[in-house]
């Protein structure tokens, strides 16, 4: 089975994982500063090494994230097209009452702006959608048992 694993570029990826961390409760937070062969590969001066992240990730409701300062050598434009979405297990009373709780946290964080709040929708799921402070956009999704199939058109 193939995985998909987000991958993320920041100006700083240390100060990102702060702010998961503290915002979004994130978990399993981890990060590898550059070395100084790896500076030099990529040109950059190798003072304040720690502060750099060649490889870093951390977990939100279970979901694995990974980040760095330098995506595949390509930096992270905040008018991105990308979307994230934790899709939460509709059979899991657990996972469902911690989305509940992840998705208040955020709103009372007042740290994102969420664009679209986290509620029962026209499909029969509940679905939210927020921005953080990076400009990366974010969805939280539990489907229904069963989907409501009339209110789809035909492809």
């Amino acid at each position: 089975m193939a995985i998909l694993n987000p991958y993320i570029s920041y100006e700083s990826a240390k100060e990102a994982l702060a702010y998961y961390e503290d915002v979004f409760s994130a978990e399993n937070i981890f990060r590898l500063p550059l070395t100084k062969e790896q500076a030099e590969g990529y040109n950059i001066p190798d003072e304040n090494l720690n502060d750099t992240t060649m490889h870093g990730g951390f977990t939100v409701l279970g979901v694995q994230i990974y980040v760095s300062d330098f995506a595949a050598g390509s930096k992270n434009s905040e008018d991105n097209n990308i979307t994230l979405m934790i899709e939460v297990d509709n059979d899991n009373e657990d996972e469902i009452k911690a989305a509940d709780d992840f998705y208040l946290r955020l709103h009372d964080s007042n740290q994102v702006e969420i664009t679209m709040p986290y509620a029962e929708q026209f499909w029969g799921g509940k679905m939210g959608a927020f921005t953080d402070k990076y400009g990366v956009k974010w969805m939280l999704h539990l489907p229904p048992k069963e989907v409501d199939k009339s209110a789809f058109e035909e492809a």
